[in-house]
């Protein structure tokens, strides 16, 4: 953040200040999911084994997120409290020790990836053709984790400090490259779906260093020296690791819940699974719209807690569901319209793209609910309460989400019920997180 006049989260205009955390982060956010709208275009014009393959080996390169919640949610909790208290020094501890500890995850995430991609493919229901792709795709993808978990520690600082427009520059221009060499090396390098894992693994490197260098230039707050923050302190380790270890199981839980689902789904067929991984390419820019507001409330219920402003961490709440949901609302109308029309775009094949409109009139619904739950988490988790996100979560994935699936499968209903029982499980997500937000102890919890 640059040194001089600073702009105080803690003070300014609610809505103003959460419009200024919201609006960068979104439009960073909507570049890099422009960019996964446009590798679903790429690699979807390849083959539908292609995308499959791709949508299949996503599901396992996500695992390497519970690694990254691990510290990477903490940091958020810990990084915004400290700002909050204008405890600089705090927050260089908190961004090297993440740094080191993400670095170290991800390079057993790595080791277990080359090891068992094969098995791993399998297991979630992998085959011929669509497992070769897969493991093309882990292969090229998988090796730059300890850069990318870095990557991602340097855009949570930019955030939970506030620093949003840094975040926009640095976040977009990444995936501008992306988007600039993905058709190069998919089609003009006869790459495949590997060129498409190595234009990320690129536009994640570039992230990484640009975000590091303004990070440490000489105009911020944070300037740090890696040697001297990057070395252990196990208290922080110890707080970090309590704070994130439910968050860790949350996400464990909802990738294993998301390969049951693609298990589930594989029952249907080749063409469904391929349907599903371009409506989640599709609901990207939902999930860029939820998770910035997810962050800002995050990052206003932290640094307002850390100042001591306990009525205007509450106030922000409410500002922040109405922003979120006005801001999703114009998504949510073209998906239900044209969702058909845009599942077209993104394929050849009729009958995945008749499946992908029927799934975005779902997630559509789906959507009005997932931001409810989305800045509700936001707010619970600036409070310290993770455990109590984690438990929510579990809920609304095993006690709704999958049971309804396998019911509906086990009665070899149609495949639009497998969609219903997303609309129905963020509904009963957005419902606990709301009485969660009304009993307040997120105000009350010392980080």
């Amino acid at each position: 953040m640059k040194k001089g006049k600073v702009f105080d989260y803690t003070s300014s205009s609610i809505s103003r200040s959460i419009l200024r955390l919201a609006i960068p982060s979104m439009g960073a956010s909507f570049l890099a999911s422009l960019y996964d709208l446009v590798d679903a275009f790429w690699v979807g014009h390849i083959s539908a084994s292609a995308i499959a393959g791709v949508t299949l080996a996503m599901a396992i390169f996500w695992y390497g997120s519970i690694f990254n919640d691990l510290f990477g949610t903490a940091s958020v909790i810990l990084i915004s409290r400290r700002y909050g208290e204008r405890n600089y020094e705090g927050v260089k501890w908190v961004v090297g020790q993440t740094i080191l500890a993400k670095s170290v995850l991800a390079l057993i995430f790595l080791a277990i990836v080359y090891l068992f991609n094969e098995s791993l493919l399998r297991i979630i229901g992998a085959n011929g053709d669509v497992l070769q792709q897969g493991k093309m795709y882990l292969t090229w993808r998988s090796w730059v984790m300890p850069f990318s978990f870095s990557g991602y520690t340097l855009l949570t600082t930019f955030r939970a400090t506030g620093d949003t427009y840094k975040l926009f520059w640095v976040q977009g221009a990444s995936a501008v490259i992306n988007m600039i060499l993905d058709p190069i090396l998919i089609y003009t390098f006869h790459m495949g779906v590997a060129g498409a894992a190595l234009a990320s693994d690129f536009s994640e490197i570039y992230l990484l260093i640009v975000g590091f260098m303004i990070l440490n230039s000489q105009r911020s707050y944070l300037k740090m020296n890696p040697f001297k923050y990057l070395k252990p302190k196990w208290e922080i380790m110890k707080k970090m690791m309590g704070l994130g270890s439910p968050m860790t199981l949350e996400t464990l839980s909802e990738n294993v819940a998301y390969s049951v689902i693609l298990r589930i789904a594989s029952f249907y067929g080749t063409s469904l699974i391929a349907a599903l991984g371009i409506a989640n390419r599709i609901r990207s820019i939902s999930f860029t719209l939820s998770f910035s507001m997810n962050m800002s409330a995050s990052t206003m219920v932290g640094q307002n807690l850390g100042a001591g402003k306990k009525e205007r961490a509450w106030k922000s709440v409410r500002n922040s569901m109405i922003i979120g949901e006005a801001l999703i609302a114009t998504y949510v109308v073209v998906l239900f319209l044209f969702g058909q029309e845009i599942s077209y775009f993104f394929t050849p094949h009729v009958s995945i793209a008749q499946m992908g409109g029927v799934l975005l009139k779902f997630f559509a619904v789906n959507e009005t609910f997932f931001m409810i739950s989305m800045v509700a988490w936001g707010v619970l988790v600036g409070g310290g309460l993770t455990k109590t996100v984690m438990f929510i979560g579990l809920i609304s994935d095993w006690g709704v989400l999958i049971p309804l699936m396998l019911l509906f499968a086990s009665l070899h209903l149609s495949w639009t019920f497998l969609a219903l029982s997303f609309v129905v499980s963020s509904g009963v997500m957005a419902s606990l997180s709301l009485m969660e937000i009304k009993k307040g102890k997120w105000l009350e919890k010392r980080v």
